[in-house]
């Protein structure tokens, strides 16, 4: 004759009916007390989710926008401030990048 069993199914706290508790003991099928599901999950690839660490933050573009040129051809002032946002938005890039293969999240 084959075995019934019964699920049972775990809730958050909040969930859990106060009218009908139930005192559970889990076991696996040889008999043993269930300690805990499975293995600890794995690294994550570029194939496959897994775990990965946080990355540290990367600060924020603080160079001001810019703009169009006065004229047709723009001053030395108006390049320089091109060249300074283009030169910063390169360097914030590279430490992001660095940070996220750091926390293993970008081979």
């Amino acid at each position: 004759m084959a075995k019934i069993v019964q699920k049972v199914i775990v809730h958050e706290g909040a969930d859990a009916s106060p009218l009908l508790p139930m005192d559970v003991a889990l076991f696996n099928e040889d008999g043993t007390p269930f300690t805990g599901g499975g293995s600890a999950p794995s690294d994550a690839t570029t194939s496959k989710a897994g775990v990965v660490k946080k990355a540290s933050n990367t600060a924020a573009v603080s160079s001001a926008d810019a703009t169009q040129a006065a004229g047709d051809a723009p001053t030395k002032a108006e390049f320089d401030a091109v060249v300074a946002l283009l030169n910063e938005c390169k360097a914030q890039l590279n430490d992001h990048l660095s940070k996220v293969k750091t926390a293993g999240q970008m081979a």
